[in-house]
C-alpha cells in the first residue's frame, strides 16, 4: 500500500513538472517502450544525478584553469604587443566565448567531464579578455562597468551551464552593488538583493507560467542560479557597508564623508522580508493583515530595527526562511553559517565591552525565543497549507 502512494506522489509530483513545462511528456523509454515523463526523467538523469559539492568542485577547478589559461594566453599577447590593442583583446575574449558557448551547446559534451571542464575554463578567460578590453580602452567611467554588466547579463542567459550561471549572476549582481555604490546609493543594495532573493526562490513557479512551455527549462536554471547568487551576495552586502564605514575602505570613492544610512538600508530590507512573509503565508491562505500575519509583520519589524546594531540578523533570518519555506538544504546551511558568523563578529567588535554585548545578546536571545513561543503556540497551530503550497516546494 505504500508503493502505491509513494508511486502515486511520484505521479501527481511528474504531473506538476510537466504543466510547468520543466519536462516533456512524451519520450519513449529504450528498454520498454513507455512513453511518460518517467521515461524523460530516466532518459536525462544522467545529466542532473552529479552532487552539488561536485558541481561546486568542477566550477572551482574550471577557475583555476581559467587563470592558467588567461596567463599562458597574456604572455602570448605580450610577445605581439596584443594588450596595446583593444581589437587584438576584444577578439580574443569573443573567440574564447563564443568556443565555450559552442561547446556547452554540443549535446553529445555535456556528459563529458573534460569537456565541460574545458568550457568552464574557455568561457571565463573570455570574459576577462573582454573586460581587459572594456576597461583599458578610453570609454569614461562608468560606462565601461555598464557595458560589462551587459555582457555578463546576456552571457549568463545564454550559456547553458549552472556553474557558469551562477558564476555569472554573482558577477552580474557584484556590479549592480558597485554601480549603486558609484552613484552613492549603497542603501538600495540590501533592499533590491532581498527583493530578488525572495521573488526568485518563492515566485519561481508563478514567474515560470508566464513563460512559453519551449523555454522553461533554461528559464528555471537561470532563476535557480539567480536565487543561490542573490542570497549570497545579500549575506555578503549586509556586513560589507558597516565594516567599509569603520575601516574607511571606500574613501576613495566617497572621499572622507562616505556614511551609510542604516535605517534606511534595514528598512529597505524590512519592507522585502515583509513581502516574502506575505508569499510564504499565502501558500497557507493566511493574510498578511490577520492575527498571525500581523504578529509575524511586527516581528520581522523588530529584527529589522535590531539588525541596525546587530548587523546582518534580519538578513540570515530571511535565507533561512526562505531555505526552511522552500526545504532548500543547502541554502539553510549557508544561512545558518552566515548566523553564526555574524553573531562572532558582533561580539569581538570592540567598540563596546564584551559584557555589555553578553547582556544585549541574551536579551535579543531570550526575545526571539519568546516570539517563536508565541507563533507557534497562539498563531501557527491551526494553519494548514493551501493547495498551492506543494507546488512552491519543489526546489
Amino acid at each position: 500500500m505504500s508503493n502505491d502512494m509513494n508511486n502515486q506522489h511520484s505521479d501527481n509530483v511528474l504531473l506538476q513538472l510537466q504543466q510547468l513545462g520543466l519536462i516533456d511528456g512524451n519520450v519513449t523509454d529504450a528498454r520498454t517502450g513507455e512513453t511518460s515523463a518517467k521515461a524523460t526523467i530516466a532518459n536525462n538523469h544522467s545529466q542532473n544525478d552529479t552532487p552539488w559539492f561536485i558541481q561546486i568542485l568542477f566550477g572551482f577547478s574550471g577557475i583555476v584553469a581559467s587563470l592558467f589559461l588567461i596567463a599562458f594566453l597574456s604572455l602570448l599577447l605580450f610577445g605581439i604587443d596584443g594588450f596595446d590593442s583593444v581589437i587584438a583583446l576584444l577578439i580574443t575574449g569573443l573567440v574564447l566565448s563564443v568556443a565555450g558557448f559552442v561547446l556547452f551547446r554540443n549535446k553529445q559534451s555535456r556528459d563529458n567531464t573534460f569537456i565541460s571542464s574545458l568550457a568552464l575554463a574557455i568561457s571565463p578567460a573570455g570574459q576577462a579578455y573582454i573586460a581587459f578590453a572594456l576597461f583599458d580602452n578610453n570609454l569614461s567611467h562608468p560606462i565601461d562597468v555598464w557595458l560589462f554588466l551587459i555582457v555578463q547579463a546576456v552571457m549568463t542567459v545564454i550559456m547553458p551551464n549552472r556553474i557558469y550561471r551562477l558564476l555569472g549572476s554573482i558577477m552580474t549582481l557584484g556590479l549592480t552593488v558597485y554601480l549603486l555604490n558609484y552613484y552613492h546609493l549603497p542603501e538600495l543594495s540590501l533592499g533590491l538583493l532581498a527583493l530578488i532573493t525572495t521573488g526568485s526562490n518563492l515566485s519561481r513557479y508563478s514567474l515560470l507560467q508566464r513563460i512559453p512551455s519551449k523555454w522553461r527549462a533554461d528559464v528555471f536554471d537561470i532563476i535557480k542560479a539567480i536565487g543561490y547568487a542573490s542570497a549570497l551576495m545579500l549575506l555578503c552586502v549586509s556586513v560589507y557597508f558597516i565594516a567599509a564605514e569603520h575601516s574607511h575602505s571606500l574613501a576613495s570613492y566617497y572621499g572622507d564623508t562616505f556614511r551609510y544610512n542604516y535605517y534606511l538600508a534595514q528598512g529597505l530590507l524590512t519592507l522585502a522580508s515583509l513581502y516574502a512573509a506575505y508569499l510564504i503565508l499565502k501558500r497557507y491562505d493566511v493574510k498578511l493583515l490577520s492575527a498571525a500575519g500581523l504578529f509575524i509583520g511586527g516581528a520581522i519589524v523588530l529584527l529589522g530595527i535590531i539588525s541596525i546594531y546587530v548587523s546582518g540578523l534580519l538578513a540570515t533570518s530571511l535565507i533561512i526562511v526562505i531555505a526552511i519555506a522552500n526545504s532548500q538544504r543547502v541554502l539553510l546551511g549557508l544561512g545558518v553559517t552566515a548566523l553564526v558568523s555574524y553573531i562572532f563578529w558582533y561580539y569581538y567588535q570592540l567598540d563596546t565591552s564584551l559584557l555589555v554585548k553578553s547582556i544585549s545578546m541574551l536579551v535579543i536571545g531570550i526575545a526571539l525565543l519568546l516570539i517563536r513561543w508565541t507563533l507557534i503556540k497562539g498563531y501557527l497551530a491551526n494553519i494548514k497549507p493551501s493547495a498551492n503550497n506543494n507546488q512552491e516546494r519543489y526546489s
